[in-house]
């Protein structure tokens, strides 16, 4: 689900993130960034409803269909400028390095960023067992379905199928927006290490993590 934000609203959200991205550039300048090693345990986020990060999500996938639709420049823009903000911001939640985080996602085709910022603007939608629903529930499949969907790419909603059916990749070939997968779970991939955003397990909500460094992981492109 889209949040439609319109007047005031849209000035005080632009705010917001203004906000994020001043607070960002302050860690990036003054504190030491702890980078987690790529056989780090995955990070256990507590379950997190209405996560502001699901707006500025929202808000910079409206900005990037705009420009998509239009050619509106002033939206390409504003979708850089909250892309880059937010990506930021998600690199400190997790402790990574926030230029690689931005660097990743710049990088990722057009798809793959559209993938991205629909399956983060439903951070904090709680986990529902076969479920598709944006802003009610999700399994995993059921996220990174919805996501792709939202960028034009049908794909099954099986984890297994949904791995399969794609492009093999691996952590060197593969972009932000990529599946991530170990048996019994698929993952969208932040483009960094192992960073990703899911829907865990039961009385859960939609979260960023790490996938666990374990043998049978596999990443995979939609598109091919």
């Amino acid at each position: 689900m889209q949040h439609q934000i319109t007047g005031p609203g849209r000035k005080r959200m632009r705010r917001n993130i203004s906000l994020i991205a001043l607070a960002t550039a302050s860690c990036m300048g003054g504190l030491a960034v702890s980078v987690p090693a790529a056989s780090a345990a995955p990070v256990r986020a507590p379950a997190m409803r209405n996560d502001f990060m699901a707006v500025v999500a929202s808000s910079a996938l409206s900005d990037l269909q705009t420009f998509q639709s239009t050619g509106d420049r002033e939206a390409r823009d504003r979708f850089v400028s909250t892309r880059d903000a937010l990506a930021a911001s998600i690199a400190v939640r997790l402790g990574i390095d926030p230029a690689r985080m931005k660097n990743a996602w710049s990088d990722a085709d057009m798809p793959h960023q559209t993938a991205l910022l629909a399956a983060l603007s439903q951070l904090g939608v709680p986990y529902r067992r076969n479920m598709s629903a944006p802003g009610v529930g999700f399994d995993c499949s059921g996220l990174t379905a919805y996501a792709w969907s939202v960028a034009g790419q049908d794909i099954p909603h099986q984890s297994r199928t949904q791995i399969n059916a794609a492009g093999s990749r691996n952590a060197n070939t593969a972009q932000a927006g990529d599946l991530v997968y170990y048996p019994g779970h698929v993952m969208m991939y932040l483009g960094v290490d192992l960073a990703i955003v899911h829907a865990p397990n039961s009385g859960r909500t939609i979260e960023v993590g790490f996938a666990p460094a374990r043998r049978g992981v596999r990443f995979a492109n939609p598109m091919s």
